[in-house]
């Protein structure tokens, strides 16, 4: 490791480790003692867009055929949007917690969005061990009956593969796991670049997780891209689709990438969403 990386590394989790020893600033429906009966905990990072999170709670009960609790991790940095989020998840009974002011912000939104990942895991999921546990985006939603508990009945991951060149690792967009599985192992959702090739949010698991795994009697979900509108742009005009349209990724919800036409896009998921829903 080069002495660039090394002081960059040193630097990011120096303020990971800072973060960490923060309190949230809400909780609510959360509890933490461990769980008595077989459920999967279903963890949503949400990101300065509170329509995105009413429209999946919607998705997961009426798709998701498991018991399982919906925790809403709030990483927003907009404080309307967090007021709004808090006070839709306390009226519905949803289990919501609002990180301290995030540092790996800092950084990028690789690292922030692993950084909330880490923040829930060793909170809140190391308290509560459930029998799964799983990430998904805000922005991510099931689209037919699916259960999780059937994914990991055969494997203890289910998620979207990311490849490269000999490292491998689960998508953080979207990764499950059976917690006996991974309860004694350090799990690290931070990016990591291991011989100067570069894994994203989820990469970090590689080292104690992945690699002990055989890739070779492994399946993961099959992934789709189809137009969302005219243009080429994956985060403007695309969605994507995983595990036989099981589930549906409307990309970059949070517009966390700037895009042209923000509000058509918004308007066409709005539709497509509504329309999977009454059908």
């Amino acid at each position: 490791m080069t002495p660039k990386r090394m002081l960059f590394r040193t630097y990011v989790r120096t303020l990971e480790a800072l973060t960490m020893m923060r309190r949230p600033v809400n909780i609510c429906h959360l509890p933490t003692q461990p769980l008595e009966h077989k459920q999967i905990d279903i963890i949503t990072v949400a990101f300065n867009n509170a329509e995105l999170i009413r429209l999946q709670e919607l998705f997961l009960q009426k798709f998701i055929t498991d018991k399982f609790t919906h925790i809403v991790v709030d990483n927003s940095t907009d404080k309307n949007v967090r007021k709004e989020i808090y006070a839709f998840c306390k009226k519905e009974g949803i289990a919501y917690i609002g990180l301290p002011k995030n540092l790996l912000n800092l950084v990028g939104g690789s690292y922030s969005h692993a950084m909330s990942i880490n923040y829930v895991y060793r909170h809140i999921i190391r308290k509560r061990k459930p029998y799964a546990f799983g990430i998904i985006d805000h922005d991510i939603f099931p689209t037919k009956p699916i259960s999780i508990f059937e994914k990991l009945y055969q494997q203890p991951i289910y998620g979207p593969l990311r490849h490269r060149d000999r490292w491998w690792y689960l998508s953080a967009i979207m990764s499950f796991f059976r917690f006996d599985f991974v309860e004694n192992k350090k799990m690290d959702f931070m990016p990591v670049t291991p011989e100067k090739i570069y894994l994203d949010s989820g990469g970090g698991n590689w080292y104690d997780l992945y690699s002990h795994l055989d890739l070779s009697q492994l399946s993961f979900p099959d992934e789709e891209i189809v137009p969302l509108r005219e243009g080429g742009d994956r985060h403007a005009d695309s969605l994507e689709y995983f595990d036989h349209r099981h589930w549906l990724h409307t990309i970059n919800g949070s517009c966390w990438k700037p895009i042209p036409e923000e509000a058509e896009k918004a308007t066409l998921i709005r539709k497509l969403l509504n329309s999977i829903l009454q059908s």
